[in-house]
């Protein structure tokens, strides 16, 4: 990767809590189908299966502890399983396999179970029977589902569960975006007046290097008030042409290689293959990805290399950058990995399941590969 974070030093239910949140679920639903398992046989008189045996030996209990760890387990899988990311029929026939395939697993297993229960404990019923969902009191039946029925029960209750839980996420992730939001627009306003100062002084001295023919200054000067029209308007709204991101880099481009010598120039160079001009995404995603490659990949003398590729196509855009690794350029810690962290922030936000980012850092060369659905 580009950058390393600093190690914290973290308690012992730091490290923990994780791990105590994963397991909350679980236990949560353990518990629910425990008590919806055990409570009628803890209130029946007589608990039997089938009116042919009861359960003072405990059978009735082995039984019923392993279903609520079945059930517990078909419901958390088909909560994260069963829910298709997309409404089409790719993903709506995979769902159904993989609801078959759990819910042939757990009744095999659960059978298995049974017969297990039957030699275990000598019972006077068939394989299968054991683990069905049945109570019978003297005067009526509680539940009566068989192990196929009552798994099936259980996988759709996952669904609706699962269906009911990314749905206060998506809520979660909502609100916290909007919030998000809201303290962007505010900090955006906030900085009006400094890059409005800063803008207006640039053309002043832009002029002033034209009254004195100072080409290369003025040169500099337009490609920096190019580089700052671009934050400032272009990039205001939610989405911009690719080709004038194109455009905005290679004006980086210039002015970062500006410092060197012209006639000894770093290894630098930026190729767009495709249509850009027939591609929007969000501004600004592309340029701290460069910013990182000029910042660690070329040294004071202008040693080191950055390779930037661009392809547009119809669907998408995939963005590549390749530097060398130059280790007195690294980061310091409370600098490194800001601008990155941000970029994967926005790509969450905006292309959700809809972009894919790797990240290489070898001993010699960072890549950085990010490919986006349009």
């Amino acid at each position: 990767m580009f950058t390393s974070f600093p190690i914290e030093k973290r308690s012992n239910f730091d490290i923990l809590k994780p791990m105590l949140k994963r397991m909350s679920e679980p236990t949560l639903l353990v518990l629910l189908f425990g008590i919806a398992y055990f409570t009628p046989l803890s209130t029946a008189a007589l608990p039997v299966f089938y009116d042919e045996f009861n359960t003072v030996d405990g059978s009735l209990y082995a039984s019923r502890f392993f279903d609520v760890l079945i059930s517990a387990g078909l419901v958390l899988m088909s909560s994260r399983l069963l829910i298709p990311s997309r409404m089409n029929w790719a993903s709506l026939g995979r769902a159904t396999l993989v609801f078959l395939s759990i819910l042939m697993l757990g009744s095999i297993i659960e059978y298995g179970w049974d017969r297990l229960v039957l030699v275990a404990f000598n019972l006077p019923t068939g394989p299968g029977e054991v683990s069905d969902k049945i109570l019978a009191y003297p005067q009526h039946e509680m539940l009566n589902l068989t192990i196929i029925q009552g798994n099936l029960a259980a996988l759709i209750a996952g669904i609706f569960y699962g269906l009911i839980r990314d749905r206060s996420r998506q809520i979660r992730q909502r609100e916290e975006l909007e919030r998000q939001t809201l303290e962007s627009e505010v900090n955006y306003l906030r900085s009006q007046i400094n890059p409005h100062f800063l803008f207006n002084t640039l053309n002043n001295i832009y002029a002033i290097t034209q009254r004195n023919a100072d080409h290369d200054g003025s040169d500099a000067l337009l490609r920096l008030s190019g580089l700052m029209r671009y934050m400032l308007y272009d990039s205001a709204g939610g989405t911009i042409g690719l080709q004038q991101e194109v455009e905005h880099l290679q004006n980086y481009l210039d002015l970062m290689l500006l410092k060197y010598k012209p006639d000894d120039p770093p290894d630098v160079k930026m190729d767009v293959h495709g249509t850009p001009d027939r591609c929007s995404l969000a501004p600004l995603l592309l340029l701290p990805f460069v910013e990182n490659a000029f910042k660690h990949g070329i040294d004071n003398q202008g040693q080191g290399k950055i390779r930037i590729d661009i392809q547009a196509y119809g669907s998408g855009v995939v963005f590549r950058v390749v530097n060398s690794r130059i280790p007195q350029r690294e980061a310091s810690s409370e600098h490194r990995g800001i601008g990155l962290e941000n970029v994967r922030q926005r790509l969450e936000h905006l292309y959700p399941e809809k972009h894919e980012l790797k990240t290489r850092d070898d001993d010699d060369e960072y890549r950085v590969e990010l490919r986006i659905e349009l």
